[in-house]
């Protein structure tokens, strides 16, 4: 199949799922209302409760969700084919992924900012939010080990990579005070941020950090101690945001490539129902797919 039809499809398919599945989800479950006061400007302290602005916000999110998965994943799921990991990309996203991140969210807005282990505690049981925190605990502690690990992996490896994003780091920082402390002009503090992520990059090229992984591990801690510690709008947020700017650059030239070139798949639609790819043993698609792809 021609990929420029795929992309006209998914396109009219996210728009018409958008308009009508989104909107019922929005107007009939979450009863939204654009006239009600986020905690952010309810509870304004400065520290925890700090309005964002709307794209800020939008890259946010839209990098704290794209994260490895949903970018390596579907490379992953093109061995059984790439019909099956396109299918669930569409209908997958539409009535999961979407809705459990979205309704995950509107309920934090609703019980002022809390995560939703407290807001479990407080609608069904205390027992369940304690069953919650705990279950959350563990999942984290193994998702921090896995960060650890492929970060340590990919420092130890490519040391340009490590000097870029400590660099990265610290442009994120400087956005977040220019932004939030400063007050500077949000368009002005936008190019300031690429322009530094630039540079963090170009530096990164010029003067790697070399260190081995088990020297990378202990940085690799403090630095999740300290991000998780902070208030979120020092170094997350921004982070996130520019972060999203490589992302939708990403997604523009891939775009911009499909578009140009228009040219069929290389690779069967299906292949297999279990292909050997997670630990090089049969894997049936369904759940291996949804898992790796997010």
């Amino acid at each position: 199949m021609n990929s420029l039809v795929i992309i006209i499809v998914a396109l009219l398919l996210y728009v018409l799922l958008y308009m009508t599945y989104g909107k019922a989800l929005q107007n009939k479950v979450a009863r939204a209302d654009p006239n009600r006061k986020t905690p952010a400007h309810r509870l304004y302290d400065g520290v925890d409760y700090v309005p964002a602005h709307p794209v800020v916000l939008y890259g946010h999110h839209f990098a704290s969700i794209a994260g490895a998965g949903p970018i390596l994943g579907p490379a992953m799921a093109m061995a059984w084919g790439w019909l099956p990991g396109l299918l669930w990309v569409w209908f997958g996203n539409a009535f999961i992924g979407a809705v459990h991140d979205y309704l995950s969210l509107m309920a934090s807005v609703r019980y002022d900012g809390k995560s939703i282990q407290w807001i479990s505690g407080k609608i069904m049981s205390k027992r369940t939010g304690i069953i919650f925190e705990v279950y959350i605990w563990f999942t984290l502690l193994l998702v921090l080990a896995a960060f650890m690990a492929v970060i340590g992996n990919i420092f130890s490896g490519t040391p340009q990579a490590a000097t870029a994003s400590l660099l990265f780091i610290l442009s994120a920082i400087v956005v977040g005070l220019l932004m939030y402390k400063l007050k500077l002009n949000f368009y002005v503090t936008t190019v300031i941020g690429v322009i530094l992520v630039a540079l963090s990059y170009w530096i990164g090229l010029k003067a790697p950090l070399s260190l081995t992984y088990h020297n990378w591990l202990p940085i690799l801690f403090v630095y999740i101690i300290i991000a998780s510690s902070i208030p979120v709008w020092v170094l997350l947020q921004p982070r996130d945001y520019l972060n999203a700017y490589i992302l939708w650059f990403g997604l523009a030239f891939g775009g911009i490539a499909l578009i140009g070139l228009a040219k069929g798949f290389v690779v069967p639609s299906y292949t297999i129902f279990s292909a050997n790819v997670v630990g090089k043993v049969p894997s049936p698609f369904w759940p291996t797919v949804p898992l790796v792809i997010a």
